[in-house]
């Protein structure tokens, strides 16, 4: 009995020299921090993209108003664009009239090949790889379109109708005023871009 309480005391006297060794001891070290570091993303500004548009224009085509994706077909014309017959030649504008000829009603019946066009600058010959031509009767606007790769011999024709000297359209194509000729010559003022047309009677 002596013997156990003298290893339960020994025990207890163990105990509390561990527990003053813990509880007195200080940590000398640094209390560890853990820092994240916060990796910021720099995106550098994009630099602005310039797109550059290649507004080509083929100067063989004129810009017609009566294209053929604008001018609904309405059927076949009295009379064709006689395709078998050559373009006639744009080498020179020759007289062009500067007034009004006879009845203009009459004066535009028939068939004509645009040869010139004056956007400003004065006449200047259709290129020869162009060959456009008109078809008017008195109720019908034939227009006819060869141009090297873009049209093959297009045709399309639309009803026409006569104010004084305006030949109107059915929209969108925006039509000519007939500014002056005479019986093989004709020069009309394009609306969709004010640019003169010189025609000749086929």
């Amino acid at each position: 009995m002596q013997h156990n309480r003298a290893f339960v005391l020994s025990l207890v006297l163990a105990g509390g020299l561990l527990l003053a060794a813990c509880g007195g001891s200080e940590s000398n070290e640094a209390p560890t921090t853990t820092l994240a570091a916060a990796t910021e993303t720099t995106v550098a500004p994009e630099a602005p993209s310039t797109t550059l548009t290649n507004d080509t224009t083929d100067t063989a085509a004129p810009a017609d108003d009566a294209t053929e994706a604008e001018l609904p077909e309405l059927g076949p014309a009295e009379v064709g664009c006689d395709w078998d017959s050559e373009r006639l030649s744009s080498s020179s504008a020759g007289a062009v009239p500067d007034a009004e000829g006879s009845d203009i009603a009459q004066a535009v019946l028939g068939s004509w090949q645009h040869t010139h066009i004056d956007s400003g600058g004065g006449f200047e010959a259709v290129k020869p790889t162009t060959d456009i031509r008109y078809v008017l009767s008195s109720d019908t606007f034939l227009y006819c379109q060869d141009v090297e790769s873009a049209t093959d011999k297009a045709e399309r024709s639309v009803g026409l109708s006569m104010e004084g000297t305006e030949i109107i359209l059915p929209s969108p194509a925006t039509g000519y005023t007939v500014v002056a000729w005479d019986d093989n010559t004709m020069v009309w003022l394009n609306h969709r871009d004010d640019s003169l047309y010189l025609l000749k009677r086929r």
